[in-house]
């Protein structure tokens, strides 16, 4: 297994598939295993109350591809939409000092607008894995709707024509407009 610096535990339930119950094994797109030693991930899960609406695992091959086929306008201002509202090293700080590797502190609110998760209708929680952990590396994390929303208006029509192919890959359909596959 490759080391890592970053704190860890073994992927939490609230990441796992909701069809079986298990964690995610393949990449949604190459069909690699994930859960090999050393595997990086991402898994991403979007919520309408305590509903999961879609959930996906991409390797990070395949993610990097994915983010790569983003208009180059596209990234900059999502880039540049979190640049200005969230400090990636501070929340580290901040979350592993309080919470250390409590994974439901970490993922109780939203990272942009600091809304309870609870209190929110619609919402998305991103996780960072490697193999069978779950990597606290700035991730996880959870965006409410209105910050997706707000992510969506920044994107280009070339984006999120690309990001319905995704989808369609991903589900086979297009993710409804509210929500975003990334």
């Amino acid at each position: 297994m490759e080391a890592h610096e970053e704190p860890a535990i073994p992927i939490p339930e609230i990441f796992w598939s909701f069809e079986t119950g298990k964690p995610l094994e393949q990449c949604s797109l190459c069909g690699c295993r994930l859960l090999e030693p050393g595997t990086p991930y991402l898994i991403e899960k979007a919520f309408r109350g305590s509903e999961v609406i879609f959930e996906h695992a991409l390797c990070l091959d395949c993610h990097a591809a994915s983010q790569q086929s983003l208009s180059q306008t596209s990234r900059e201002r999502v880039r540049d939409y979190f640049a200005a509202r969230v400090d990636p090293a501070e929340r580290f700080r901040v979350l592993t000092e309080q919470h250390g590797t409590d994974h439901e502190a970490w993922i109780s609110h939203c990272m942009v607008k600091g809304f309870p998760v609870r209190e929110v209708d619609e919402y998305q929680l991103y996780g960072f894995c490697l193999g069978g952990e779950l990597l606290f590396n700035g991730a996880p994390y959870v965006l409410c709707g209105e910050v997706i929303d707000e992510i969506i208006d920044l994107l280009s029509a070339e984006t999120l024509g690309v990001l319905g192919e995704l989808s369609n890959k991903l589900f086979g359909m297009d993710a409804p407009k509210d929500l975003l596959v990334i």
